[in-house]
This record gives C-alpha cells, structure tokens and sequence, in this order.
C-alpha cells in the first residue's frame, strides 16, 4: 500500500509513518501486522484478534524506499 504522498504525508524523504489500523469483526481468531513492503514479515503483530471484536491500534512502521508498506492478515 502506498503511503507517501498521500493524505499530509509528504511524496518523499519519509523514514517512517504512524497509521491508525483498526480490524472489525473477525470470524476467527487473527492478528494483523504492518511492516515495510519488501522487508521480511517481523514475527511480531500489531493487532490481536478474537471473534467478534473490533480493536484499533496505532502503528508507527519504516516505509520502504518507494514509500509503500504491507500489511498480512493472518
């Protein structure tokens, strides 16, 4: 997903970007993690999910060189 130059974040010379994900109403337990596209997945999660819930969280994550991050839903 492309972040930069999106929104008030500028188009270049960003390291990093706080992003506020939330995940609703899961049908399984799951969690959610958000790192730099093209980077390994860390094995750490931003979200923790149980069925039925709605929770957000705000992720401060690096962006890649081309301004982009991934986010895995397991």
């Amino acid at each position: 997903m492309k972040v930069t130059g999106r929104g008030n974040v500028p188009a270049a010379g960003v390291g990093s970007v706080a992003l506020n994900v939330t995940a609703i109403d899961p049908t399984a337990p799951s969690f959610v993690t958000v790192y730099p596209s093209g980077a390994a997945r860390p094995t750490a999660s931003n979200l923790n999910l149980a069925p039925s819930q709605t929770l957000p969280n705000m992720v401060i994550v690096p962006v890649s060189p081309n301004g982009r991050v991934d986010v895995y839903n397991l």
